[in-house]
């Protein structure tokens, strides 16, 4: 017994010390770290919590919260015909842009694998787009399609397009700023792909021809499978920018015509700054949030499944 007291006496004064010290080399620790915490205290947390609040009251003109209506303001934009529209609408635009920003990147990715001449300078082309801002590639799209002078608007004029202002046409609208964020949304897309390619071994490729795979088999049963992680990361990340879109809304369309291109994001920042309604705004917010979460976890509860991790 006496031993056993010892020895517990022992043991706990060990885990003390241990405790002590790591609690001692720790103080550096949080010191550098306070400065990343206050930020994201300042301009993450606080934000969240004031969302979440300001999502239960109204506002007055001025936009200071007034009268507490609990679940009103969640009633009221569900309700909303308008909002109704922008969901789906941006629902039709993350999916297209999602899909074919990863389909191009797959392309450009394999075409930029071959042992071409001066492949170099087609994997700088591709990669381009990474180093514009959304501000000027927005400015670029505009005046590319702007009826008098853009070139997508001659050319479209020449292809004997009746109606080469496509900006005034919501299907059209619609079309512009996918195309847009497809571009600027490339050049990452083009690099993780093409990281995953050269990680490919060539020596599959090689067994592959000795069995006679055409190109098609050898890219559905090797290449696929391979790149599946790298496919599955770009998917969630493409989603999640696809929900989060606003400079091309904002300097190419405005919203319009006719509210087409009004996604969630857009029309969140209208209500708050525009209308000073800061109470359907936050509502607004916090479905946009459960939106991208759900999604999230939907990719990773079923699409994982068919991912292979060598």
């Amino acid at each position: 017994m006496e031993l056993n007291k010892e020895l517990n006496k022992t043991t706990t004064e060990s885990k003390g010390k241990v405790v002590a010290t790591l609690r001692e080399n720790n103080k550096p620790a949080f010191w550098f770290l306070m400065p990343s915490l206050l930020i994201l205290t300042l301009f993450t947390f606080y934000p969240m919590i004031m969302t979440v609040y300001n999502s239960f009251f109204a506002t007055n003109i001025r936009g200071e919260s007034a009268k507490f209506v609990g679940l009103g303001n969640y009633l009221d934009i569900f309700k909303d015909p308008l909002f109704l529209k922008s969901l789906a609408g941006t629902l039709v635009y993350v999916v297209a842009f999602a899909l074919v920003t990863i389909i191009l990147g797959v392309v450009l990715a394999r075409l930029a694998t071959m042992k071409l001449r001066r492949i170099s300078w087609f994997q700088t082309a591709f990669a381009g787009t990474m180093g514009t801002s959304a501000a000027a590639a927005s400015i670029l799209w505009l005046f590319l399609f702007n009826p008098s002078v853009g070139l997508a608007s001659f050319a479209l004029k020449a292809m004997g397009v009746t109606n080469a202002n496509l900006l005034v046409d919501p299907t059209g609208a619609m079309i512009v700023i996918v195309l847009a964020s497809v571009w600027m949304a490339l050049g990452f897309a083009f690099l993780i792909l093409l990281s995953a390619f050269q990680s490919v071994p060539p020596e599959y490729y090689e067994v592959a021809d000795i069995a006679g795979w055409s190109q098609f088999k050898q890219t559905l049963k090797i290449t696929v499978p391979m790149i599946s992680p790298t496919l599955f990361f770009l998917f969630v990340v493409e989603i999640i920018d696809g929900f989060k879109m606003f400079a091309q809304i904002d300097l190419i369309t405005g919203g319009g015509p006719n509210n087409a291109t009004n996604f969630l994001a857009y029309k969140i920042y209208q209500d708050a700054f525009a209308f000073h309604n800061f109470g359907t705004a936050s509502a607004e917010s916090i479905v946009l949030t459960v939106i991208i979460a759900l999604a999230t976890w939907v990719q990773f509860h079923f699409t994982e499944r068919k991912v292979y991790y060598a």
